[in-house]
């Protein structure tokens, strides 16, 4: 435990005090030195891997939201965004993600050289509503008094079943879709829920290039039995492991449901520290240090079913370059993700008051449980 925490009380984050990493040499490709680009806020220190979408919010509470920028990719960035750094993203998009999104993206500081439009096709919108799979659209637009929209006539729901072990998708990021500033800018990448080929063969390719760290969101087409063989490689060295609850047991059907033999287990094939999301807050353990806490969500009104846990990883990367402790990490998390759970559309959730952000943080401090 740290001071903070043994005096019952975790400490805010310090103001916008940063500390540049160590020396480094040479320019970055915008032409200043590595230290003038960290100073310079020029430099995307956080690389977010994943899925952007065209999104339609259906909301617990409110008028539903249709056809905005979104995809978890987007919600982790927003998760670095709310702590005043700067994301940088590395995707594949079809031809029909509207390249004015991106400018907008580029427009508030934001570094999207690392998205890749393909000429190839692929359902690239996302139903983001209540319940957790979404089959007939008609009586689901009909509890907010909508008719379908004409924009999803055409929708195809994603299919049921496992990622493919061996085939790539149109979508799955290839080794020649990291960018160069991947290795002389990033400290940390975070991957989001994506495909099996993606998260078992590019956190070690985006390690080798220079990112210290690789925060892994689970993706659940593979969090099934049938890729346990596999996951003690894919687990390999990463400094956090996201999932929920379901997707926890799902991995270990047969074997136990209970989250503390989980945690253990998932240590052992590599995670530093694993996190487990539930409805109402995320179990944070640190397996090899015997360390866990419970912490809450923040307790306001939940009107965004979509974005809350990849916001949280969003954030988390801001708290672990700055503490290096999963604990302070998983606060900055749970501040990011209270700005997404009460908004609609994962942009409306940036800019909140420096204040406010410092109040969400200690009254989250002295909502954690300690777990043994």
């Amino acid at each position: 435990m740290t001071d903070g925490e043994d005096s019952g009380r975790v400490q805010p984050p310090a103001g916008q005090v940063q500390v540049p990493p160590p020396a480094w040499r040479g320019r970055t490709r915008t032409g200043l030195t590595r230290r003038e680009a960290w100073y310079n806020g020029a430099m995307s220190t956080y690389a977010v891997l994943g899925a952007l979408q065209r999104e339609y919010v259906l909301p617990y509470e409110g008028q539903p939201m249709l056809d905005i920028p979104g995809g978890e990719a987007l919600y982790a960035a927003v998760g670095v965004a709310l702590w005043e750094q700067r994301p940088g993203l590395i995707n594949r998009i079809p031809p029909t993600f509207p390249q004015a999104w991106l400018d907008e993206l580029a427009a508030r500081g934001w570094d999207v050289q690392g998205v890749r439009r393909l000429s190839e096709r692929w359902e690239d919108r996302r139903i983001c509503a209540p319940q957790a799979r979404v089959t007939a659209l008609a009586p689901l637009f009909a509890r907010y008094g909508l008719t379908v929209p004409l924009s999803l006539l055409d929708y195809q729901p994603p299919p049921p079943g496992l990622d493919p072990k061996r085939r790539a998708r149109p979508w799955t990021l290839r080794m020649t879709d990291l960018p160069g500033w991947l290795a002389e800018e990033a400290r940390i990448a975070v991957f989001t829920p994506y495909d099996f080929l993606t998260h078992f063969l590019i956190p070690a390719e985006v390690r080798r290039r220079g990112a210290r760290h690789v925060l892994l969101m689970a993706g659940s087409g593979y969090m099934h039995p049938a890729f346990r063989a596999e996951m003690p490689s894919l687990l390999l060295d990463i400094t956090a492991f996201f999932l929920t609850a379901t997707q926890a047991r799902a991995l270990f059907a047969g074997w136990t449901d209970d989250l503390r033999d989980i945690v253990q287990l998932l240590g052992q094939w590599g995670a530093h520290t694993v996190v487990i999301f539930e409805p109402e807050g995320a179990h944070v353990a640190a397996p090899r240090e015997d360390r866990a806490w419970f912490v809450p969500f923040y307790p306001t009104r939940r009107r965004n079913p979509c974005g809350r846990e990849a916001a949280f990883v969003g954030g988390f990367a801001v708290g672990y370059l700055q503490h290096y402790d999963p604990l302070r990490a998983a606060l900055y998390g749970a501040v990011a993700a209270s700005f997404v759970q009460e908004t609609l559309g994962a942009l409306q959730a940036l800019d909140p008051l420096p204040e406010l952000r410092t109040a969400r943080f200690e009254q989250m401090a002295s909502l954690v449980q300690r777990r043994a």
